[in-house]
């Protein structure tokens, strides 16, 4: 496999997992909704953690995201949370190299993989998200630990530029316990996912 075919596999998988994220969060907040509390959010967990990558995977549920289902969270202004997704991944593919022990690919590919991801779209209004491609790079080359990946950035997003999901009630906390446990699953699948990418290039 040449260097592009292994940089556009590791920014195929770190864009499938952004966008299915994404609308992993949007099906928790409709699921929240009074009118879908039959459904077990279990499910909805299991089949967005089957294939991270698999956009279309959340159509079994047979809802819809309808602007009046999901309220704020079908406006464009929204879509920052996508992009920030995006760049909270790709700032972390450092720690995947580092720890993809049988892999040849190097550092200057990373880099171009975040730089190529970045053409699909990056968010990181007031450094909310507190890491960055250069600080874990010095963090996987100094083997420091690698930071937990969790919903501080999120929250603070919410509480401020969030509007009507910033609001205090059972709908909006529902979403945020939701992100709670979806935010590190996703990372460490998606992770998991990098290094077998990186290790298994040498064979393909």
């Amino acid at each position: 496999m040449n260097d592009e075919d292994i940089e556009q596999r590791l920014v195929d998988l770190i864009d499938g997992a952004t966008e299915t994220l994404f609308l992993a969060l949007k099906y928790c907040y409709l699921v929240a909704d009074e009118d879908f509390y039959n459904i077990n959010i279990k499910d909805l967990f299991k089949i967005g953690l089957r294939d991270i990558t698999d956009t279309e995977c959340f159509r079994n549920l047979g809802l819809s995201l309808e602007h009046g289902n999901i309220g704020e969270m079908a406006e464009e202004s929204f879509g920052e949370v996508l992009d920030i997704i995006r760049y909270s991944f790709a700032v972390r593919l450092p720690f995947a190299r580092r720890d993809a022990d049988n892999s040849s690919v190097k550092d200057g590919q990373i880099r171009a993989v975040y730089e190529m991801l970045g053409e699909y779209g990056f968010a990181n209004p007031d450094n909310i998200v507190s890491l960055s491609y250069k600080s874990s790079a010095w963090l996987a080359r100094t083997k420091k630990p690698e930071p937990q990946y969790d919903t501080e950035w999120f929250r603070t997003w919410v509480y401020t530029y969030g509007h009507e999901i910033a609001a205090i009630n059972n709908r909006n906390m529902f979403l945020l316990g939701c992100a709670d446990a979806l935010f590190p699953l996703y990372y460490s699948s998606l992770k998991e996912r990098l290094i077998d990418e990186l290790n298994g290039e040498n064979g393909e």
